[in-house]
């Protein structure tokens, strides 16, 4: 009898930690995750808006450049990164980053790195098809010190210099073409 009790004291314990276990174990289907990427038409129809709302912003920093004060010096892809909303609405923060510059007086090129680089995020919710604004845009600062603004300075410098040489190229190339074009036009009127 007492062999029994403890038998079956042990059943119910068991069954007790089963139960108890149970729910950590369940799949809750509610949550799914999103894919990295956005579908090819909701991507293009949110470029088009973000590059309507982000033309003030570019213009600011190249005025800004041109006042010889710190500028962003943005690059024109945009990145995506989609979440998650509330009922399972596809929020996605969208940002427009660049390296941070100080110009130099009587240098054409984009002067000295300051080290940090700046991200300019902005907020949409997909509500029936369209992209709603959910926050209004926002800059973020990433400062990777002295050592990276010298690197970011260098690079900057080289591709300046590989950006000249290449339209030299070009230019070398089009006054040949050019030439070439005029010796055959020449050698046709004799």
């Amino acid at each position: 009898m007492k062999l029994r009790c403890i038998a079956g004291a042990i059943a119910i314990a068991a069954a007790v930690a089963l139960l108890a276990v149970r729910p950590t174990l369940a799949f809750d289907a509610s949550y799914h995750r999103e894919s990295k990427d956005l579908p090819p038409g909701l991507a293009s129809k949110l470029t088009t808006q973000v590059s309507d709302e982000a033309e003030p912003y570019l213009a600011k920093e190249d005025e800004k450049k041109s006042d010889g004060q710190t500028y962003v010096d943005l690059q024109p892809k945009f990145q995506y990164l989609p979440t998650s909303g509330p009922d399972g609405q596809i929020v996605v923060s969208v940002k427009l980053g660049g390296a941070e510059y100080q110009p130099v007086k009587g240098d054409s090129g984009k002067g000295k790195a300051t080290g940090r680089l700046k991200y300019l995020v902005f907020s949409y919710a997909l509500n029936n098809g369209k992209w709603v604004e959910t926050t209004k845009p926002r800059w973020e600062t990433q400062d990777l010190g002295a050592a990276a603004a010298k690197q970011m300075t260098a690079s900057a410098a080289r591709a300046e210099k590989r950006k000249a040489a290449i339209a030299a190229r070009q230019a070398a190339l089009k006054a040949a073409a050019a030439q070439a074009q005029q010796s055959v036009n020449q050698s046709g009127d004799q």
